[in-house]
Parts: structure tokens; sequence; C-alpha cells
């Protein structure tokens, strides 16, 4: 195809015969950040709002379509917005993160066609000019790339249309959510719209709003030659862009493509001993291409590709990043043992499918160790998950939570260690959403907040206080009848109404006469007395 500049505007039709779709994702950022943070099915959604801070105030920068229903908008300080929805979820806006999503969105919208440009900060420009023929038209190419945005979490609107310009402007400000513009029929489906549609500035916007010309139809009434003048030449020259005066080109986007390793096999192989050799051999190559690129491995995919059956992808996930490829490939060999080869393999393709920046154990100064302890830790992770599946093999990860047997969960050890950032984050929301805590009287500065040991179900005991809710100064546990010496508390724990059936609890830290000291508390909404911890 030849493309042209041309200036006329007698034409009503574009001159540039292609196809554009257009996929905008109004709530981009909330939308990923909710992908890292899933909630229950069950459950609704709480408002969302990401922030940024400006000086000494923190201001609303965006608004998910939960808090967007209840008045929110961006703009807001974070204080004005709680005034309104007390149960708003605040998270620091990272637009780092909103880059990462658009371009890893991008490299999967190839799979329906070669050209496509992500637009900072919530659109996809797809050039399907030929390639809706493989869908079954435009309709169909257009509905299944909004749904498989949709499938993934994110919140989609589609427009095909003859130029760029159309298709954002039918994207991003139509109310439907999937919108076609037959050829020839651009001006009709821009009329109705707003001139903010045209991506022109917010101020020209506004001074076009101000002068009465609330649509597109309205400013293509004016004379051309004027525009310039009043507006400035952006204005035009968007306007002959979305009407197809001027050609607007949809730039490749090209996926960095990962590590990888493939042969194919002349005749199909069915023996399990050369295929594992076989692969032995491709896994070296494979990570001699991971340790030029001063990369490590954290997951790799093993396609075996049959003769007489569909291809069999096996995923072999790394509990620590890696560059021990005897290790890989004893996983690797213990997988493919439990495929059935009868059909016979024709290729087989080793893509590192996750990788991590490599960083080189070290030495500590006072404290040696062998550096390769962690990367054993690792492999003994490996084989065992392996071995039993990865949900058999757990670890526990500390929460930010008040309430004592809450503070803590079961995560899958050879999970994904999270960022410090994304650490960060989670420890504000779970802070803002999970218990309140507040200390009824003076702490004493050495006073241990929580004990060594906890149990799992707290004992009933007796307790004498001096006044109802105030500290114990004798008590019996296990039936030993105990003078308390000291006392420290009490702490008050409560739960958030959302979390089920209140918890209501005074916590004292108490030193016996012997010496020991206890954890116990008072439960407020029946007065009985429990032993939760021991402290060391």
């Amino acid at each position: 195809m030849q493309h042209q500049n041309s200036q006329s505007c007698n034409t009503p039709a574009p001159l540039f015969n292609r196809r554009v779709l257009c996929l905008h994702l109004p709530y981009l950022a909330i939308d990923a950040v909710r992908r890292e943070t899933p909630a229950d099915p069950a459950q609704s959604r709480p408002p969302l709002v990401l922030t940024r801070r400006v000086a000494s105030s923190i201001i609303v920068e965006r608004v998910g379509p939960e808090a967007q229903a209840l008045g929110l908008r961006p703009g807001l300080t974070l204080g004005e917005a709680r005034a309104v929805v007390p149960s708003l979820i605040a998270i620091e806006h990272d637009p780092r993160r909103d880059v990462a999503t658009l371009e890893r969105l991008a490299g999967w919208a190839l799979r329906f066609s070669p050209i496509v440009e992500p637009v900072e900060p919530n659109t996809l420009l797809l050039d399907i000019t030929g390639c809706e023929r493989l869908f079954g038209g435009e309709q169909p190419i257009a509905r299944q790339a909004r749904d498989g945005l949709r499938a993934q979490g994110f919140h989609a609107r589609a427009a095909i249309a003859d130029t760029v310009g159309a298709a954002c402007a039918l994207a991003s400000t139509g109310t439907e959510p999937l919108t076609i513009a037959p050829q020839g029929l651009t001006r009709e489906y821009l009329a109705p719209l707003p001139p903010v549609a045209l991506r022109i500035d917010d101020h020209v916007a506004r001074r076009l709003h101000e002068l009465g010309i609330h649509t597109i139809g309205d400013l293509l009434t004016l004379p051309r030659s004027a525009l310039p003048a009043r507006f400035g030449s952006p204005l035009v020259r968007r306007l002959q862009q979305a009407l197809g005066e001027i050609y607007e080109d949809v730039s490749g986007h090209t996926c960095e493509q990962p590590p990888a390793a493939r042969i194919s096999f002349e005749t199909p192989l069915a023996d399990l001993p050369t295929l594992q050799a076989v692969v032995g051999r491709l896994l070296a190559e494979l990570f001699d291409k991971v340790t030029q690129a001063v990369l490590a491995l954290r997951r790799l995919d093993c396609v075996l590709v049959f003769e007489r059956a569909t291809p069999t992808v096996l995923e072999i996930g790394l509990s620590r990043s890696s560059r021990a490829w005897r290790h890989v490939e004893q996983l690797v060999r213990r997988r493919l043992e439990a495929v059935d080869l009868s059909a016979g393999v024709l290729g087989v393709r080793l893509v590192a499918a996750e990788t991590a920046r490599w960083q080189p154990g070290q030495i500590d100064l006072f404290e040696p160790r062998d550096p390769g302890d962690e990367e054993d830790l690792g492999c003994l992770l490996d084989r065992l998950v392996n071995r039993l599946g990865a949900d058999a093999v757990v670890r526990t990860e500390l929460v930010d939570d008040h309430q004592p047997e809450a503070a803590f969960r079961y995560v899958r050890a050879a999970g994904k260690e999270k960022s410090p950032k994304t650490r960060q984050r989670e420890k504000r929301k779970t802070t803002s959403e999970s218990t309140n805590r507040r200390s009824l009287q003076p702490e004493e500065p050495q006073a241990c907040r929580r004990p060594v040991r906890l149990f799992q179900r707290p004992p009933r005991i007796r307790v004498i206080a001096l006044v109802p809710d105030g500290p114990p100064t004798w008590l019996a546990v296990h039936g030993r009848e105990q003078l308390v010496a000291r006392a420290w508390g009490p702490e008050r724990i409560e739960t958030a109404w959302w979390r089920g059936p209140d918890i209501r609890r005074d916590y004292f830290r108490v030193a016996l006469e012997t010496g020991e000291q206890l954890w116990v508390y008072r439960d407020a909404t029946d007065g009985q007395w429990y032993l939760h911890g021991l402290f060391a």
C-alpha cells in the first residue's frame, strides 16, 4: 500500500484504504492494581483510588468505577474523598506499572494484528487491514479482543474506523462497548462526539465549549481557515487526521523475545532416554543465552510437538532464580517420564518464559556462609514441588494485622517473591482495612507487644482484678494460682465491621512473682479471660 499526504477536504471518504481497531482501557491503572491484589469473588469490591503526593497534600490521581459511581473524581484530596466514602481504599499511583501493563497487553494483542501500538496512558491501536478476514469479520475480531481484555480483568471499549483519530474518538468517548464505523462514514460517526474526542488539549476544548461548539459536527460547520488563528494549528491537524485528510501511522510494537532453544526431528521420536538427552543439550544451549543476557531462570516452558497429537507444554517453575541448569535438567527429566510419547515427538522447544536479573551471591564479612546455601534451598523446594505439587509446599508470611491469629498466612513456598513496593502497598492497604488498635494507657517502652509463643486455642483462665476493666492482680492457669507482680495494658483490639463477627479484646502483659510473663486478654463481649501467649 502506498501512503501519501493530502490536504484536500472535499473528499467525504478517507484517502487511505485501511481499518484501525482502537482498544480503550479507561481504568487501566485501577485494574492493574486489582490484578495484583485479587479479592473474593463472592464479596463486592470496595471503592479504590490511586493517589499521588503534591507537597504536603495527597491528591486523588485515578478513580475506579465503584468510587466514580459514588461521586469521586480525580483532583480531590484524599481527606475530601474519605469524607464522601469512609470505606475508600487508597494506594499510591505508580505510573511505571501502567506503562509495563500496557506494554504487556500490546504483546498480547499481537495475536490479532502484526501492527500494534501502545499509546499511553491507556490505549492500544491495531491496524487490522486484512486481518479481520481471519476472524470472520470486523465485529468478531473486535469482540474477541475486547472480551480477551475483560477476561484478564480490564475494562475495555473497542471501536473500528477508517482512521486512527476516528477509532480513538469512538472508543474513548463513545457509550457503547463496541462501535464500528463503516467505511466512508467517518464524518457521520464523528459528528455527535465532543471536540475533546479529537485528542486536543483540555484548554482548547474548554474554549470551544464556552463558544457553544459542543460537538465535532459544530466544529465542522466553521470555516477551516479561521480555526488556526483562534484555536491553534494542532486542532486543525487532529481534525484532518480524524477525517483521513492527513495520514496518521500506527507504529508497530516489537516485544523482546525471551531466550529459547529448539530442535526438529526428521522422524517421530518415541524413545524417552533419547528425548531426555536431547532436552539436556537444549538446556545447555538455553542457559548459555540466559547467562549472556545477565539473567537467571525463574520458569521454563518445554513444548513438545507431536505427530498425531496436540502439542504439550510442560511448565517448570523455580522457587529461586537459578543458573543451575543441571538441576533444571533433573526436573525436566522427571516431568518427561509422565508424558505419553506414543504419538511421536516431531520437535522440542525450550523457552525461558520468566527470568530475573542475575544477582550473584556474596559471602558475609562477619558471619561467613556458603553463597550456594540459598540456591541449595531453592533446589530442595523445586524437588518437593515437582513431586508433591505447588499447593502442598507452603511457608508462612507475616501480615500487618493487629489481630494475633490473623497476622500470618500460608503461601506457596515456590511462589514469586514480591517487590518492596508491593509489600509496602499491601501493608498500607491491610492497615487501613484490617483492625483497629489503641492503647488505653501509656505503655512501657520495654514491653513487647507480641509474645514469642501463641496458643492456637487460647485456654480460659480465672482472674481477679481490682476494677472491672483493670489489669489482673491474681490468676489461675491450669490449676496453678499465681500473684501478678506487674501488668502492662490494656491494649484494645477490635476488628472492623466488614470482617464478620466482632472481636473486642483487652490485652495485658502480666509478670508473675515467679518471673514468668504471660499475654492474657479479657473478651469484652462475655467478660471471660483467656491466656493467648507466653513471653520468653
